[in-house]
């Protein structure tokens, strides 16, 4: 096929799409091109850690995959030989490079930052999800100086919005589309007025009907009642009295009764556009209030959400600053760009590239060798609700001339799994293109008809382990959070372990949210604080411990409340909680971010079956797979207010959602249908998905009625045979759960038997501080990505700036672009899954692990030091490590100390 600078490709499940984004990125290495003029963005840290995995990888051992080396080499119009030759240089040049391989968001975070001072927005700022606390009591501020809180109250009651967050959160949507917004039209006609002159054309017509003789039923639809109540009439589903059977022989007697209905019609028609009007009018002047909160908050605060992100990149691109001046800043021109997951790129995230898109096609004729290119799968855009538009995949196909190619055959799942995918969507899915099997072997396949999921589900989980198909095997995919809880709790009933992978936040877990508001008590003693925790325990009243004091640190607080009390002592969750407490040095500090914290809840051990919803098993694969129905109904949409896109991706018309509307308003109605073509796209979207994650297996456990499977022609069936799977099993299988005994509070650390080495290390203070800071800086690190380096040393310095002199500051950075920069390093991190301050529990004692890289055939344990001082204990300490991941028996390990000195880095193995 050869290489082609314009092109995109429409990538299936399990079809090679992290294959064909790394041929691309390296054939554009090998054909000279810089790596800090390449732009490859994705949406997950994942996704971008596997590329930049498979590039190094690749260009390590090139000639290891010859299928990669084939591709290459049609891509980069070089010969495999040749390939071979210029590798080494290539990956010099890659090491030597800043590589721009990363995420959507830690790209706008670098464009920002390059020039945020442009906005009037300091350079230190920090992403974090939620944002600044404060947002709805600065808007409520900003409303109640103006005078404007009567203005809110009086539109929520219009909108039957009950509560103020509701409210905000309609601001808070249009805050995330407001570079799309259209200009707010000033309010039209009044709706009382129209309310007036629709009860005095109601009273006529309902007097010609009276007069007419019609039945007290067809006359009730007429009868004096609110306009509210007369436009929900279902007599009103008619365009024409002609077409009712109550109304038609009286319309020769009468036709003005006619006339008068289709003046009703009109005249409800122009009602509901002028409470639209109003509604958007109101809003649009209290969005002007809410949007300045936020700006004032984000800039006085320097913490960001990504909507924030959004909001001040778009700014800063479209409204600030010339091209040639980012670039400038940047250090980069950006020739290419490769982009993945393009279905879930929301219209405003493609608005924020289309200048350096734009850029790029601008040099196309001229004899600059320049490329765009971009991959995705329209059949698993999940995200619409987060603003994904899998529409943008084939305009922007069409908008540039870009060719679209499919990939065509499934490298993931066997034969009988493929076939029966392609015949659930061929008719069901318009446009869907069948896949073609890359596997010889059947596979296995049921669909089981049933009445309740959760049993249903752990009967066929119970059937595999009996099977001889061990739990971590096998993945149980659930439609909600709720119903994902309650089968781990079924699976625990039955001695099933599960390792819980929904996005539950720890928040929301009764008992400890009860034991948080148990420690709130402590502090504040307000009685209401206590009720929960005494109705779990059923203690008559909570008391406070004689130990309490507000100064202790909050992991100290809880775990002695947890402790005495006995409560939950077990429960892993609660395990999480205490490592989270333990970041806080003060207890109001903690109840404040813990609740707007989003922990995810903890597995229930550290091995088992892995229960995730379907949202979240995007992007993976497992060896069998088990797909349950919806327990319950899906909840209707309520969303207030929606939006229509124009050509050019703006919004040009805001509907305001009554019901009944769209029978008085074609516009509306069409809305309506494109809404509702759209959710039953994304549910199909959504079943892709969850019957396209096995390799070996797939059960699918199907509802006689009201089923999420009901839009599939899929009947019950068995066929194949379960066959036992081959393969590594992931580190999460393999690490103890042994109960653990915390006996210090905040980073645990072995006991040593030198208790003068102990005692100096604890008097020097600033050594302490510094490695502490040091250390923090190195978990900010995403993927160790050099690009990442500044939103890494902000944070430290968010946290620690205030400790820390100006030097210190200086000197961590210097030892931390050492570290990115040394060979070393890179070497241990190459061809490795990069697990951060990993959990180890071994004979009752749970250490903390700096860095542990997992790879095929070993393990490698980093623990990094800022000083020889205490090599000695270093070493034993490591030793311990080693000890306990040895005890595993699963595979090789060697562990190294890695000293970031002031003088440079040193490396010292331990085996």
């Amino acid at each position: 096929m050869g290489f082609r600078p314009f092109l995109a490709l429409s990538a299936s499940a399990g079809s090679g799409k992290t294959f064909a984004l790394s041929v691309r990125y390296l054939a554009l290495l090998f054909r000279g091109e810089k790596p800090g003029n390449i732009l490859a963005a994705t949406f997950t840290n994942k996704a971008a850690a596997e590329m930049r995995e498979r590039v190094l990888r690749s260009l390590r051992n090139p000639a290891a995959d010859p299928a990669f080396l084939e591709a290459l080499a049609d891509q980069s119009g070089l010969e495999p030989s040749e390939l071979l030759r210029r590798a080494p240089e290539v990956l010099r040049r890659f090491l030597a490079s800043e590589p721009r391989i990363v995420t959507l968001d830690s790209f706008f975070v670098m464009v920002l930052r390059s020039s945020s001072l442009e906005i009037g927005l300091e350079p230190d700022f920090v992403t974090r999800e939620g944002g600044a606390p404060g947002r709805e009591e600065a808007f409520l501020a900003e409303l109640d100086r103006e005078g404007l809180l009567g203005v809110l109250v009086d539109l929520a009651l219009q909108m039957e919005r009950r509560r103020v967050g509701e409210m905000t959160g309609a601001l808070e949507e249009w805050y995330r589309l407001d570079p799309l917004l259209p200009d707010f039209p000033g309010e039209g006609e009044a709706p009382e007025k129209l309310e007036r002159e629709i009860d005095t054309l109601r009273s006529s017509l309902y007097r010609r009907l009276e007069k007419a003789a019609v039945s007290k039923t067809a006359l009730a639809n007429f009868a004096p009642q609110s306009v509210s109540r007369l436009f929900g009439r279902s007599v009103f589903d008619k365009l024409s009295l002609h077409e009712h059977r109550n109304y038609r022989k009286y319309l020769d007697k009468d036709p003005r009764i006619e006339v008068e209905y289709q003046e009703l019609r009109l005249l409800l028609g122009r009602w509901a556009r002028a409470r639209e009007s109003r509604v958007l009018t109101r809003l649009g002047e209290l969005y002007g209030y809410y949007r300045n909160a936020r700006i004032a908050l984000a800039k006085g605060s320097g913490v960001l959400d990504f909507d924030d992100l959004a909001f001040f990149t778009y700014r800063l691109l479209h409204e600030t600053i010339e091209r040639d001046f980012l670039y400038f800043r940047l250090d980069s021109r950006f020739r290419h760009i490769l982009l993945d997951e393009f279905q879930d790129t929301s219209t405003l995230q493609f608005l924020l590239l289309k200048p350096l898109i734009d850029e790029i096609f601008s040099g196309e004729g001229q004899g600059e060798f320049r490329s765009f290119f971009y991959v995705g799968d329209t059949k698993q855009s999940l995200y619409r609700f987060r603003g994904g538009v899998e529409e943008l995949f084939d305009r922007v196909a069409e908008a540039y001339g870009i060719p679209v190619e499919d990939l065509a055959t499934n490298y993931r799942s066997r034969r009988l799994l493929v076939e029966a995918v392609n015949g659930w969507f061929a008719e069901a899915m318009p446009g869907y293109r069948p896949q073609r099997p890359f596997a010889s072997e059947e596979g296995y396949l049921k669909v089981r008809e049933i009445e309740d999921p959760i049993p249903a589900a752990v009967e066929e989980l119970e059937r595999l382990l009996a099977a001889g198909i061990s739990a971590e095997k096998v993945a149980l995919l659930v439609q909600t959070n709720r119903e994902g809880l309650r089968l781990q709790q079924e699976c625990a009933r039955r001695g099933i372990a599960t390792i819980l992978q929904t996005s539950s936040s720890l928040r929301h877990r009764p008992e400890v949210a009860a034991l948080v508001r148990l420690a709130r008590y402590c502090w504040r003693r307000q009685p209401l604080d206590a009720a929960a925790m005494e109705e779990r325990t059923t203690q008559e009243e909570a008391k406070i411990p004689d130990w309490f004091a507000p100064h202790l640190p909050p992991v100290e607080i809880l775990h002695r409340l947890i402790d005495e009390s006995g409560y939950f002592r077990e429960d892993p969750n609660l395990l999480k909680l205490l490592e989270f407490a333990a970041e806080f040095r003060d207890l109001p500090s903690f109840l404040e971010e813990f609740e707007r914290s989003r922990i995810s809840v903890a597995a229930r051990t550290q091995r088992g079956a892995a229960i995730l919803t379907v949202h979240g098993s995007k992007g993976l694969e497992f060896p069998y797979v088990i797909v349950l129905d919806r327990s319950t109904g899906e909840s209707p949409e309520r969303i207030p207010l929606i939006p229509r896109f124009d050509a050019s991706l703006h919004i040009e018309r805001i509907f305001y959602r009554i019901s009944g509307r769209e029978r008085f308003d074609d516009d509306y109605a069409r809305i309506l249908e494109e809404r509702r073509n759209a959710a039953k796209k994304d549910r199909l979207n959504l079943l892709y998905v969850a019957l396209t994650r096995a390799v070996e297996g797939l059960i699918v456990l199907r509802k006689a009625t009201k089923s999420v499977f009901e839009p599939l022609p899929m009947e019950e069936t068995e066929r194949g045979s379960i066959a036992a799977v081959e393969g590594k099993e992931p580190l999460q299988e393999s690490l103890s759960s042994a109960p653990v005994t915390l006996s210090a509070y905040g980073r645990q650390e072995l006991p040593v038997d030198n208790e003068e080495e102990t005692t100096e290390e604890g008097n020097d203070y600033r050594a302490i501080l510094f490695g502490t800071a040091l250390h923090y800086a190195l978990e900010m690190m995403a993927d160790f990505d050099p690009a990442r380096l500044e939103e890494a040393l902000s944070a430290m310095e968010n946290r620690y700036g205030a400790l820390l002199e100006k030097e210190e500051r200086e000197e961590i950075a210097r030892r931390l672009h050492r570290l990115l920069a040394d060979g070393k390093f890179s070497m241990l991190l190459t061809g490795g899954r990069i697990l951060r301050e990993q959990p180890l529990a071994w004979r009752g004692r749970l250490y903390r692990l700096d860095l542990l890289i997992e790879k095929e055939e070993e393990w490698i344990v980093v623990d990094y030091k800022s000083s020889r001082k205490f090599a000695q204990k270093h070493r034993r300490q490591m030793a311990q490590y080693l000890t306990a991941l040895q005890g595993l028996g699963k595979r090789r390990v060697r562990g190294v100390l890695l000293y970031l000195l002031e003088e440079g880095v040193e490396a010292e193995e331990i085996n």
